[in-house]
């Protein structure tokens, strides 16, 4: 692993920041339970504040959005339809993983929906800071930090001295990204740390209540990777060194556990013996992503179908308005064939 990597482990293990302002060197500690507890009543007490002096709740700030141009509802639906896309993305990409060409072009497309992405999630964002939410967390987070930073020697930092602003920016600035978790849990030094400890119950000398923020984190990627290692289907360990094609793998594995799913309530269904037999089955779906898990659920054949169907209804519907499902192609098709079947039949029968 990477020295820069190392210290952003060992950082983890001790659960705290080393933070050098001039010749001032600090430690900022990952809050304990008692100080996070004791951090919500400070939220609380903000919040309620906030609201009697007439700050906005988050309602309040959505039409505040609205009126100004940085939100509509449409904005909701195209995050979505984003997030959507960049999981479409992510599976080519992990099919497209021996193709180098492919793959990089698909990982530039990817970065940049991406950016317009997160591009809409920050304009929305962009007022919170005037809500009753945003002030309380701000206390909040302004107050875990005069009770989490000590000097060298073990003594807390004092509440006048501290320089909460520049404290915050040190903090902001060295934050563990995914990336970095989730190179860190699939290498040593900390798989090894990893292995033993979760066999010895003993991981960071103190019981899993007692683990910091960013210690569950590490954790949870590295369970993640002990699942990916011991899967079944476990993909290359190429592909389990590329996080983009290796979230594609755990998308198609989703997916095809959502259809398999789907796929025994449909089995389920057609043990009645009024429609074990049939052509065609026809599901009720709730909403639209039911409707889209039902969907995929049909063999290409029958999408084929489908989708000549639609066009077929969507044409009519502009001239007569209405269409008698026998005048269907595909079911004209199947009326003739089993009327010429009939019909030799009939003369074999002679």
């Amino acid at each position: 692993m990477d020295i820069y990597y190392e210290k952003i482990l060992y950082r983890i293990i001790k659960g705290r920041l080393r933070i050098k302002l001039g010749d001032l060197i600090l430690y900022l500690y990952e809050p304990s339970g008692d100080v996070l507890e004791e951090s919500y009543e400070i939220y609380d007490e903000t919040y309620d504040k906030a609201y009697y002096n007439g700050c906005y709740v988050d309602q309040e700030l959505r039409d505040l959005l609205y009126d100004s141009c940085l939100w509509n509802p449409a904005d909701d639906k195209k995050i979505k339809e984003l997030n959507d896309k960049i999981d479409d993305l992510k599976v080519d990409a992990f099919r497209s993983f021996f193709d180098d060409n492919k793959l990089g072009m698909l990982k530039a497309h990817i970065g940049i929906i991406e950016r317009e992405r997160d591009s809409i999630v920050s304009r929305t964002k962009s007022l919170d800071h005037l809500t009753c939410r945003g002030a309380a967390t701000s206390a909040r987070n302004i107050w875990l930090i005069e009770q989490s930073c000590y000097h060298t020697d073990g003594s807390k930092c004092k509440r006048g001295v501290l320089n909460i602003k520049k404290l915050m920016s040190k903090a902001s600035e060295n934050l563990v990204d995914v990336e970095e978790f989730r190179m860190i849990a699939r290498n040593d030094p900390w798989r090894s740390m990893w292995s033993i400890g979760k066999n010895t119950g003993n991981l960071f000398n103190k019981c899993t209540s007692e683990f910091t923020h960013n210690q569950r984190i590490l954790c949870s990627y590295s369970t993640m990777y002990d699942n990916v290692y011991e899967s079944m289907e476990r993909p290359p360990d190429k592909v389990i060194e590329d996080d983009i094609c290796l979230d594609g793998w755990f998308i198609e594995q989703r997916r095809k556990q959502e259809r398999d799913r789907k796929q025994k309530e449909v089995d389920a269904l057609t043990k009645n013996p009024k429609i074990a037999n049939s052509q065609e089955v026809f599901v009720m779906a709730s909403n639209q992503d039911s409707a889209n898990q039902i969907y995929d659920l049909n063999d290409p054949v029958a999408r084929a179908t489908i989708k000549n169907r639609n066009a077929q209804i969507d044409q009519v519907r502009n001239t007569t308005g209405g269409l008698d499902f026998r005048e269907l192609h595909d079911i004209k098709q199947d009326i003739a064939i089993q009327s010429r079947q009939e019909g030799l039949s009939k003369m074999r029968g002679r």
